[in-house]
C-alpha cells in the first residue's frame, strides 16, 4: 500500500500523542507513596473510571484492525465469531474476578494468588508465571506491530521505526506513573476512541452510499451473512472463542483491574466494560462491509489487515487519516501500556520480591517494577519487529496460551480438590503441546490444525486436573483461610 501521508505528518501525528498523554499524566497523576499506589492504584478505581479502563485495554490490535478484516473477508459470520467472545470474556470473567478478590482483596496478580492457594509450591506458582508473563509480551508485540504496521501503512515512515516509537511512546509514561497513569490515560483514550468511531464511520456509510451499500457487503469477500456458516464457525469460530474466554484468564491487565478496583464495584466494572467495549469492534467493522460492497468501485485492498485504513482513504477528506491514526495510537497504546505495567507488577511481586528480596521495601518493589518494564518493552519490540510476523498469526498462537491456564486457574479458585500437581501439570502439559501445535498450525495456515491445538490446549488442562482431583485421598483445600485472612485485613 502506497503511503497516505507524507513521513513528517506521521511523525506529527507521534507527537501530538506523545505530548498529549504525558501531558495529561503529569497533570493528573502525582508521585507514587507506596507499592499499592504503583501496582494497583490505591485499590480506589471507580466504576466508571475502572470500566473504560478494562475496556480500552481490551481494545488492542484485533480490535481495531481484525474486526474490519474478518468482516471484508468473512462477512457478518466472521465477525459475529470475532466480536461476541470479546464481549462474552468480561461477563465470564466478572464472577472470577470477585471470587479473586474476596479470597484475596490486598492480592496483586493470579501468580500471587496461586502461591498462597498450593502452600508457596514453586513449580505451579513458576508456569503460572511464564503463561502470564508469555501473554503480556504477546501483547506487547502485537500491538507494537499493529501500530508500527499502521503509521507504516499511513504515512511511509520505516516500519522498525514505527514500531520502535510505539514503545518508546507508551513506555514513557507506563514506567514514569505506572498504574495511575494507565487508569487515567485510558479513560481519556477509550473517550476519544468512541468521539472518533462514532463520527468516521457514519461519515463513511453516508459518502458511500447508505446502509444498503453495507448490506450489499455483509457476506464479505468469501463468507457469509450466515453467522453459524458451519466451515466458519469450525475455521474460525472455535480457536478465537476459546482464545478470547480464556484470554482475561491469563491477563494481568485483568487481574490488576480488579485489584485496583474498589471491593464492592469489581462486578459492575467488569460487565459495563465489556458493553463499552463491545461498541468498538462492531462499529469498525463496519469498514469491511463497505469494502466488500459490490456497490463500491475504484476501492483497492492490497493489504486486508488495512482494509479500515483503505476505506477512510477512499471516502473521506485525507485530514481524517490524521484523526484516525491518533484514534489508534490511543487504541493501541492503551494496551500497550497496560502489559508494560502488568509485567512490572508480575516481575516485582512474584519474582524479585518471591524469590530474590523477599524483604524488600516498597521503593525496591517499585524499582523493580520500573526495571522489568523497560527490559520487557525491548525484548517485545525486537520480537515484533521480526520479518513477515502476521497479526492473525500472534492472535491466534498466544490465545493458544492463555488457553493453558484455564482450566487450572477456575479449578483453583473453586476446587479444593485440585492438588498443587494437577494445577503444575494441567498447565505446563497445555502449554508444552498446545502451544507449539498452535504456532506451527497457524505458520503454516492449517484451519484443521488450528482448531485442534485450540481445543487441545483446554482439554488437556481439563483431563488432566479432573484425573487428579478425583484421585486426591489428602484433606481438600480448606477456602476458609483465604476468608480469614480477608476478615482480618
Amino acid at each position: 500500500m502506497d503511503s497516505f501521508i507524507t513521513p513528517t505528518e506521521g511523525w506529527l501525528v507521534f507527537l501530538a500523542f506523545a505530548v498529549s498523554m504525558i501531558g495529561i499524566v503529569w497533570f493528573a497523576t502525582q508521585p507514587h507513596k507506596n507499592k499499592d499506589d504503583h501496582l494497583v492504584a490505591g485499590r480506589n478505581v471507580g466504576t466508571w473510571m475502572g470500566a473504560f479502563s478494562i475496556a480500552v485495554s481490551w481494545i488492542w490490535a484485533p480490535a481495531v484492525f481484525i474486526c474490519s478484516q474478518k468482516a471484508y473477508q468473512q462477512g457478518l459470520a466472521g465477525i459475529f465469531w470475532f466480536t461476541i467472545p470479546n464481549i462474552l470474556c468480561f461477563f465470564t470473567f466478572a464472577p472470577l474476578a470477585l471470587r479473586l478478590r474476596r479470597l484475596m482483596p490486598q492480592g496483586y496478580s493470579m501468580p500471587n494468588f496461586i502461591w498462597h492457594r498450593f502452600g508457596g509450591n514453586k513449580h505451579v506458582h513458576l508456569i503460572f508465571v511464564a503463561i502470564t508473563l508469555g501473554y503480556e509480551i504477546g501483547a506487547v508485540v502485537i500491538n507494537a506491530l499493529a501500530g508500527g504496521t499502521l503509521m507504516s501503512a499511513l504515512s511511509g515512515i520505516n516500519l522498525q521505526v514505527a514500531i520502535l516509537c510505539m514503545t518508546v511512546v507508551a513506555a514513557s509514561y507506563a514506567v514514569w506513573r505506572a498504574m495511575p497513569a494507565s487508569i487515567i490515560t485510558d479513560f481519556i483514550q477509550m473517550s476519544v476512541i468512541l468521539l472518533v468511531a462514532l463520527v468516521l464511520v457514519p461519515w463513511v456509510v453516508m459518502n458511500a452510499g447508505g446502509w444498503q451499500v453495507v448490506t450489499s457487503g455483509l457476506a464479505g469477500i468469501s463468507g457469509s451473512t450466515n453467522v453459524f456458516d458451519p466451515w466458519i464457525v469450525y475455521s474460525f469460530g472455535i480457536p478465537a472463542t476459546l482464545g478470547l474466554i480464556s484470554g482475561p484468564i491469563a491477563d494481568q491487565m485483568f487481574y490488576q483491574r480488579v485489584m485496583s478496583a474498589r471491593y464492592k464495584t469489581v462486578v459492575k466494572t467488569f460487565i459495563f466494560g465489556g458493553l463499552i467495549f463491545g461498541i468498538i469492534p462492531i462499529v469498525l467493522s463496519i469498514f469491511g462491509f463497505v469494502a466488500a460492497s459490490p456497490m463500491v468501485s475504484g476501492l483497492t485492498i492490497t493489504d486486508p489487515q488495512m482494509v479500515g485504513v483503505a476505506v477512510i482513504e477512499h471516502f473521506l477528506p485525507k485530514w481524517t487519516l490524521f484523526v484516525f491514526a491518533f484514534m489508534v495510537l490511543c487504541a493501541l497504546c492503551s494496551t500497550l501500556d497496560s502489559a508494560y505495567i502488568a509485567i512490572g507488577s508480575i516481575w516485582a511481586i512474584d519474582v524479585y520480591q518471591r524469590y530474590k528480596n523477599t524483604n524488600a521495601s516498597d521503593k525496591d518493589i517499585i524499582g523493580a517494577s520500573k526495571k522489568a518494564m523497560f527490559v520487557f518493552a525491548v525484548a517485545g519490540t525486537m520480537i515484533a519487529m521480526l520479518p513477515g510476523l502476521k497479526l492473525l498469526w500472534v492472535f491466534l498462537i498466544y490465545g493458544a496460551l492463555a488457553s493453558a491456564a484455564l482450566v487450572p486457574t477456575v479449578l483453583s479458585l473453586y476446587w479444593n480438590r485440585l492438588t498443587a500437581r494437577g494445577a503444575f501439570w494441567g498447565a505446563f502439559l497445555s502449554f508444552l503441546i498446545g502451544l507449539p501445535m498452535s504456532i506451527y498450525a497457524n505458520a503454516s495456515e492449517n484451519p484443521h490444525l488450528i482448531v485442534v491445538s485450540a481445543l487441545l490446549s483446554v482439554a488437556v488442562g481439563l483431563i488432566v486436573c479432573l484425573y487428579d482431583g478425583l484421585r486426591n485421598k489428602g484433606p481438600a483445600f480448606d477456602f476458609s483461610v483465604f476468608e480469614k485472612q480477608s476478615a482480618a485485613t
